[in-house]
């Protein structure tokens, strides 16, 4: 009697955990499935963005010369050929600072990050710094009250931007190396949040 009731245990034991492991399966999928809709609906909103401002797109592409990762310095003359054009480009990255101009502007700056786009790195530091109307940046802050919580991971944006003119700064290192950094200046056109998604 005992040996059958051990057994039965064992029994409900093993579906316990296989019914656990189902469901846990089902919620993984579930999760992984909602990210993928959010990603893809950020992605069709950014290109809707970029085709209803008639931004460039390819800059990047152009400027890695067909590879993933451009271990040479980038040429500010490279720059000036792909950002000072009539239309504006479209820039992913993520907000740094946001400072007054004047009483209806910002100054927004946008940085590259890493995670901004995955399919082209580069050694140089690339950046906007732009003038906003105030009333685009403060919807956006408004809509989004956690877009610099969590150590800045959620504040990704893509940009439509209008570049004016290119400066280049350097800035020490960890390890006291000069890190070179081109800044595109100019006024911001469109922007879109895009959270900690990579683009």
């Amino acid at each position: 009697m005992k040996k059958i009731i051990w057994i039965i245990i064992a029994i409900a034991a093993v579906a316990f955990f296989f019914n656990s492991y189902i469901e846990n399966n089902a919620r993984r999928e579930a999760s992984r499935a909602k990210a993928e809709k959010i990603e893809h609906a950020i992605k069709n909103a950014v290109s809707q963005m970029a085709s209803r401002t008639n931004a460039v797109k390819d800059w990047e592409s152009k400027l890695s010369k067909g590879e993933y990762f451009r271990f040479e310095p980038i040429l500010t003359v490279e720059l000036e050929k792909l950002w000072l054009q009539q239309a504006p480009v479209l820039f992913i990255g993520s907000i740094k600072d946001i400072a007054t101009h004047d009483q209806s502007q910002y100054v927004v700056v946008i940085e590259r990050s890493i995670f901004g786009n995955l399919d082209h790195m580069y050694g140089t530091e690339l950046e906007l710094s732009l003038f906003s109307d105030k009333n685009k940046i403060d919807t956006l802050l408004e809509e989004h009250p956690d877009l610099f919580k969590d150590f800045g991971l959620k504040n990704g944006v893509a940009v439509v931007a209008r570049i004016n003119s290119i400066k280049t700064t350097y800035v020490a290192g960890e390890e006291g190396e000069r890190n070179e950094v081109k800044t595109g200046h100019g006024e911001l056109v469109d922007i879109l949040y895009t959270g900690n998604d990579a683009y």
